[in-house]
């Protein structure tokens, strides 16, 4: 199996709200040119089985995931469709408490993709478009504490 991307920020704010925020407000922060659709509206259901998904003004839909396990407030795994070849490559975002502050991993691994050897270049997609998540959810996470 390919090396997988694994990337941690600190906030400073408690597990609960920080796996909150992740989960149940993704729509309020995530980043709008990390969507499919104009305008469009990002939901992840908290449940396993659960889809992540997007939809645009018009009812179009796009499934960005699938829930494959819960364990609020420490973490959510998830399928991601987005980039993959064959099948979706697969995303644990953990939390963890310290002190006044929460630790965010994000680990994103090749899974069942079939991405073979375009793992590394789909990764270095990968880490740019993470990038831009952190910066969105973090910034968010500061000002609306």
């Amino acid at each position: 199996m390919a090396e997988p991307f694994i990337k941690t920020m600190r906030i400073t704010c408690s597990i609960e709200h920080a796996f909150t925020t992740f989960t149940q407000q993704i729509n309020l922060w995530w980043p709008p040119n990390h969507r499919k659709f104009e305008g469009s509206t990002i939901k992840l259901e908290t449940h396993i089985g659960g889809s992540f998904y997007e939809v645009a003004p018009d009812g179009q839909q796009a499934i960005l995931g699938e829930v494959l396990s819960l364990n609020p407030p420490f973490d959510i795994t998830y399928t991601w469709n987005p980039g993959k070849i064959t099948k979706p490559t697969q995303v644990t975002i953990s939390f963890t408490q310290d002190d006044d502050e929460t630790i965010m991993q994000v680990t994103h691994i090749e899974a069942d993709s079939a991405l073979g050897d375009k793992w590394p270049q789909r990764l270095t997609l990968f880490t740019r478009g993470w990038q831009a998540v952190f910066t969105a959810y973090a910034d968010f996470i500061k000002t609306n504490l």
